[in-house]
């Protein structure tokens, strides 16, 4: 994020007010807002303008003296950047150190990685999904982005150089950067999975690059130095209309894309990137209104510190966050953002602007010449000082006591570590040996956090050892799925709500459903079915099901909930793994189907551990057409992925004639079901999933 004074060359105040709305965009995706699920993109606008700026300021160069100094236009970044982002990585170093320990095993090889500006290579090379997080967090997840614009700052300029010695015409410059952009985008289009976690394209230089370079391309074809605010009436109000036009066509992408939109990664941050250039165009224009509008003094004032904004704002969101993305309110968010912008605002004016005008260059020369005595140094030096000294100390301290892991506890498919928990724990069980359906037979089948950790293999009620391996220990940290309460013992009658639920906590037609009250008509419309017994709001267990043959699919909340299952479904096959995703579920049935262990009747519990495209989720229901019934279980995860995974979910149900909605998310409303994390089941949450699994097999539509 560049800010040029006007001293080197034309102020444009209409870029800083375009920064002010990619920075909020950002922190409003940070703050998990749902009207601005496409807060991401705030990212790439930055990019644009870092690409026009930077471009415009060394071509400027180039046409004053015939040559690019290297050496000052990397000092003058560093000496912009750095500053601000040592003070930052000190101070929340040195915070987490004294009051978030736990937080330090995922911190530190964050810090490092960013104070070297190759965070973005350090994520993808251990896998560290920006989306679909669990456990500790860490508070430099957003510093990926600053990776991305210094390599651009190191490596462009030497480009810029050759280019502009041996094709110094404008047209074969602009084809140039064009056709570089083009091969990045490329890049991001061929590298790009879709239904899988998005992270590599969205962390990489090489498929970002392309709105670093569209910006460096308007450059060429709209420098600001040659931009005349003399202009005539129509073509101002083209001008306008452009702006108009290209800002609501950002604001609407912000409001209706999310990060897991199949449409983004193909080609809209593409799209995004053209319409950020657009309104770069006009916002640097003398002659736009619009540029003065939007560079107005709050915004101004907001967006000349937003780099300092940006990057306080996610330490300050994830260390006043204490329930995990679930902890979220309208006056905590105002203080987050009150606070960052203060944060910011002393960065600014302590730490950048002194830095920025020399005053440690004119400091260090007057104390080699003798000329500046200590008693010559204010007191506002001192405490500032004597502030940076002491978080120094403390963060390389606590950097130098704690081993470092992965950023955080990720879920990017079956060889990373589990999303809802730590190293992926795989266990099937059946209760066909028995035919009982005891939960105590079973018992071992579900464990508690320390059962998991320290127990041998469990053992099924057939008699057999479930794989489950202890996860490692070099996690330093006890992750999601390890503060699954489980359930240990004979599995209890369905838990009683206790009179929180009523009738209107299930949607009506919705598997799970409360049974209707007297006088008031049946819930038997759509296309789910399994309401009734077992339901919140009613003390009876559902009735045992024999003779069904059943499989289910899913993750740890599977797991949860398997022993009452067995109870309920005497005979059914449970296949659950911590961290699974919907992208291994295919494998799974077919596995299933040659082991002859796939039931008429199939359960899919997928979704906690991130979003999946609708055409994966078609293709694995279009494998199962021959099976009489697929039940679909939706999730209940305070992530950004929720209401993806529910919407693909409910969509697939209506278009799939043997699939049923079990909702689970409607079911488990405003229950004390779940553990701290706000995703994995206590033992009465596990056996009212349960239940509700049991009716809605073999229920008609």
């Amino acid at each position: 994020m560049i800010h040029l004074s006007p001293n080197e060359k034309r102020y444009m105040p209409g870029l800083d007010g375009l920064r002010t709305l990619a920075v909020f965009a950002v922190i409003l995706y940070h703050l998990n807002v749902g009207w601005a699920p496409g807060g991401l993109l705030g990212v790439s606008i930055f990019f644009v303008l870092s690409g026009y700026l930077i471009t415009d300021l060394l071509t400027a160069e180039w046409r004053r003296s015939g040559t690019l100094d290297l050496k000052q236009f990397w000092i003058r970044r560093c000496r912009r950047l750095l500053p601000a982002m040592i003070v930052m990585l000190a101070a929340v170093t040195a915070w987490v150190t004294l009051a978030r320990p736990s937080t330090m095993p995922v911190l530190k090889g964050d810090a490092i990685s960013s104070l070297f500006y190759v965070n973005n290579w350090y994520l993808i090379y251990h896998q560290v999904s920006y989306f679909e997080k669990f456990g500790p967090v860490s508070p430099l997840g957003h510093l990926w982005s600053l990776s991305v614009e210094e390599q651009f700052y190191v490596l462009w300029p030497l480009l810029m150089l050759i280019g502009l010695k041996f094709a110094p015409r404008r047209g074969k410059m602009f084809l140039f950067m064009l056709s570089a952009a083009a091969v990045s985008a490329l890049a991001m289009l061929v590298i790009y999975d879709p239904g899988t976690d998005p992270s590599r394209v969205y962390y990489g230089t090489d498929t970002r690059a392309f709105s670093l370079l569209i910006g460096a391309a308007l450059s060429i074809i709209w420098p600001s130095r040659k931009l005349s605010p003399r202009i005539d009436r129509s073509s101002r109000r083209l001008l306008d209309g452009i702006g108009i036009l290209s800002l609501a066509a950002i604001l609407v992408m912000i409001w209706t894309t999310n990060e897991y939109d199949a449409f983004l990664y193909p080609g809209g941050l593409v799209l995004l990137s053209l319409a950020a250039a657009a309104a770069v165009a006009v916002l640097a224009h003398p002659a736009s209104r619009i540029g003065r509008w939007i560079g107005c003094k709050p915004l101004r004032w907001l967006g000349v510190r937003s780099y300092g904004i940006y990057i306080w704002h996610y330490p300050v969101i994830i260390l006043s966050t204490t329930n995990g993305a679930g902890d979220v309110s309208v006056l905590k968010a105002v203080f987050q953002v009150a606070a960052s912008i203060a944060l910011a605002a002393l960065s600014y004016t302590l730490i950048e602007e002194p830095i920025r005008k020399g005053v440690l260059g004119k400091g260090w020369k007057k104390l080699r010449t003798g000329k500046l005595g200590v008693d010559q140094i204010p007191l506002k030096g001192w405490i500032t000082g004597a502030t940076l000294l002491l978080l120094v100390i403390i963060s390389c301290t606590g950097i130098a006591r704690t081993p470092a892991v992965a950023s955080t506890v990720q879920a990017l498919g079956p060889a990373a570590s589990g999303a809802d928990g730590s190293s992926p724990v795989s266990q099937e069980v059946s209760a066909a040996g028995d035919g009982t359906g005891n939960a105590d037979a079973n018992a071992s089948g579900q464990q508690t956090a320390g059962d998991r950790h320290d127990a041998g293999p469990a053992k099924t009620s057939a008699g057999s050892h479930a794989d489950v391996h202890p996860p490692p220990a070099a996690q330093g940290q006890q992750e999601a799925d390890d503060t699954a309460s489980g359930t240990t013992g004979q599995a209890e009658d369905p838990p009683s709500a206790g009179g929180k639920a009523t009738s209107s906590a299930n949607p009506v037609g919705v598997a799970g459903t409360p049974p209707a009250k007297s006088g008031e008509p049946g819930g038997n419309s759509g296309k789910a079915s399994g309401q009734g017994g077992g339901a919140a709001g009613t003390n009876a267990p559902p009735p045992v099901k024999r003779n069904l043959a059943v499989s289910a699919i899913g993750d740890s909340i599977l797991l949860d909930a398997a022993p009452y299952l067995q109870q309920y479904l005497p005979g059914i096959v449970v296949d659950a793994e911590i961290g699974r995703q919907m992208s291994e579920a295919p494998d799974i049935v077919e596995r299933l189907r040659a082991e002859g262990k796939l039931g008429d009747y199939v359960v899919i519990e997928l979704g906690t551990n991130g979003a999946f495209s609708s055409k994966q989720l078609s293709r694995l229901l279009d494998s199962l057409k021959d099976v009489r019934q697929v039940v679909l279980v939706n999730t209940r995860v305070p992530r950004n992925w929720e209401s993806t995974v529910n919407t693909a979910l409910r969509k697939a149900a209506d278009v799939h004639d043997n699939a049923t909605l079990l909702d689970w998310y409607e079911a488990s409303s405003g229950q004390s079901f779940f553990t701290p994390d706000g995703v994995h089941l206590k033992k009465d949450g596990a056996k009212l999933l349960a239940s509700l699994i049991t009716n809605a097999v073999g229920t008609n539509k």
